[in-house]
């Protein structure tokens, strides 16, 4: 459920950002991404660090949904490290915040790319022994729910800021 929650949040973390017209919108809109962004991440690490104690001794990475797990949370705390470094952190980290500038639009077009990577994952979980022994969630159900994410979110996407 955590993840579920965080994968929620970060959703609505992206589209608050979207459309912004004025700068003191686009301000107010970043802190409220990064701030709902943040709470995300912390969702997506305890759910891992649960996950990860719950296994046990038991082998890991062994399945499809357990590989695309890892790599997805590997690529979230880099998306959050990029945004932060990008906006708060250019001069410091980068040299100047013309250069954070440059990275904005690599970072939202890996941030939707992430995104198709956590419903992927969550497809293959349908996949798991434990959903197949257990839970018995369809895949057909979490893939309608996948193209409903897409067909909600897809269309706030603008392509001048993906540099398109």
């Amino acid at each position: 459920l955590l993840n579920s929650a965080a994968l929620l949040l970060q959703i609505q973390a992206a589209l608050i950002l979207q459309p912004t017209a004025t700068a003191a919108q686009k301000r107010r809109g970043t802190v409220v991404h990064y701030t709902i962004q943040a709470l995300s991440v912390l969702g997506f690490l305890a759910a891992f660090l649960i996950i990860e104690i719950n296994k046990g001794d038991h082998a890991r990475l062994t399945s499809p949904h357990g590989v695309l797990g890892l790599i997805t949370y590997i690529v979230i705390i880099l998306q959050a490290a990029g945004g932060v470094v990008q906006y708060f952190l250019p001069r410091q980290v980068l040299g100047s915040v013309d250069r954070g500038k440059t990275l904005y639009k690599y970072h939202r077009q890996s941030g939707y790319l992430l995104l198709v990577l956590e419903l992927a994952t969550v497809a293959a979980a349908t996949q798991t022994t434990y959903n197949v022994n257990v839970l018995d969630i369809p895949l057909w159900g979490v893939l309608i729910g996948a193209v409903l994410v897409v067909v909600g979110v897809g269309p706030r996407i603008r392509k001048h800021k993906l540099g398109l």
